[in-house]
């Protein structure tokens, strides 16, 4: 399991279609935003979570999230086959 960086790119070992679970700690009234990338520089939105989150995700090559209302949210993920 990896603790993502906001706004940092995660290149996950199996972003080739592969499956992950992700998991979302919201901080109080924060909004995170998980984001996805063929390319490493156009992404868009897999997920968008205002409560705690756990979710199956199809990982993409770049994996990465932003915060807004605060900074004390935090997203896991871990590969599955």
């Amino acid at each position: 399991m990896a603790q993502l960086t906001a706004t940092t790119a995660y290149n996950p070992k199996m972003g080739d279609g592969g499956r992950g679970i992700v998991q979302v700690v919201i901080g109080s009234g924060e909004t995170v935003t998980i984001q996805g990338s063929i390319n490493g520089s156009d992404y868009v939105t897999i997920e968008t979570a205002t409560v705690d989150t756990l979710k199956e995700i199809v990982l993409t090559p770049f994996v990465k999230y932003t915060v807004s209302g605060g900074t004390a949210s935090k997203v896991y993920i871990d590969e599955t086959r």
